[in-house]
């Protein structure tokens, strides 16, 4: 038990959960549907395997000190709806797996491959893909930057900025209020102004957090942010590279290590740090175990 901590909260994303069929074997099933190349066993793990990686993770940091909430920040799955035309829905698949089993409340937000749409994500989830949720004195704005649905491609909905009437209005309910605002989206890039505006004059707001990019980084975003930060929460994907003329996702580099972000409000501030648990990968350029690693360890006020 940590004795200075009032709240925890695990951040998750990018599970990019799948067929374990790859593409041929799904197409003599169902003929109408495009598995990714992403299918299958990855680093050696089956699909359901990885998902249940994702759940230990999740349950051995409950055990170190109870979480509030885990915020799933995109890619639950590799869906592309509809344009892969895959026989379950796999955002789904990973709330039954995963979400409905924890000790705690979770919350998903959609990424560019979950492009179901809005009426769909209501339906599975209970709440929009654009929403915000409290957790006592901490507020998570889940702003959707994936709004171009359904997907049209392999690579799903196409990256929308943030959008600043959305940000604005919650900012506004909680101006005053002493809680602290956490912006959370799939992918964070090259905001409009006035997004970059509310981030650098709203106090309460401490930092944002996005998934998408399969590593975990500290980002100081400099005057534009009123000095704040963007995190990158890492997530349990893999690297796409080129390799003699075929896409290939099989090659293990430790920067996409799989893992998760923790953020802590405690007794003097706010904490945050990555943590990679201790795992066994087989990829194609050779067998690797690593060991539970904790970095970016960052203090807020």
């Amino acid at each position: 038990m940590k004795q200075d901590v009032i709240s925890r909260f695990l951040l998750v994303s990018d599970m990019h959960y799948h067929t374990q069929e790859n593409f041929e074997e799904l197409k003599t099933i169902y003929p109408e549907a495009k598995a990714s190349l992403a299918a299958g066993d990855i680093f050696g793990h089956p699909q359901r395997e990885k998902i249940e990686k994702v759940y230990e993770g999740i349950m051995a940091e409950h055990a170190i000190h109870p979480l509030d909430g885990v915020l799933v920040l995109g890619d639950l799955s590799i869906d592309d709806a509809d344009y892969r035309k895959l026989p379950i829905n796999y955002c789904q698949q990973f709330k039954i797996d995963c979400m409905d089993r924890l000790p705690c409340p979770s919350y998903a937000q959609p990424g560019n491959h979950d492009s179901h749409t809005n009426d769909t994500w209501r339906e599975v989830f209970g709440y929009d893909r654009e929403f915000t949720v409290e957790f006592g004195d901490n507020v998570f704005l889940m702003a959707d930057s994936f709004k171009g649905v359904p997907a049209t491609g392999a690579s799903g909905a196409g990256y929308t900025k943030i959008d600043p009437a959305y940000l604005r209005g919650e900012i506004e309910k909680y101006k005053g209020t002493g809680k602290n605002l956490f912006l959370c989206s799939h992918h964070v890039g090259d905001e409009c102004d006035e997004v970059k505006e509310l981030i650098r004059t709203t106090p309460e707001l401490k930092c944002a957090f996005r998934g998408h990019t399969h590593h975990d980084a500290v980002i100081p975003m400099g005057d534009d942010w009123g000095g704040k930060y963007l995190i990158d929460i890492g997530g349990y994907g893999y690297n796409g590279m080129v390799i003699d003329g075929k896409y290939t996702f099989s090659v293990f580099d430790f920067k996409w290590a799989w893992g998760y972000e923790i953020l802590e409000i405690t007794k003097t501030g706010i904490r945050l740090y990555h943590v990679k648990p201790a795992m066994h990968y087989e990829g194609s350029n050779g067998v690797f175990d690593i060991e539970h690693t904790v970095d970016g360890e960052l203090e807020l006020q």
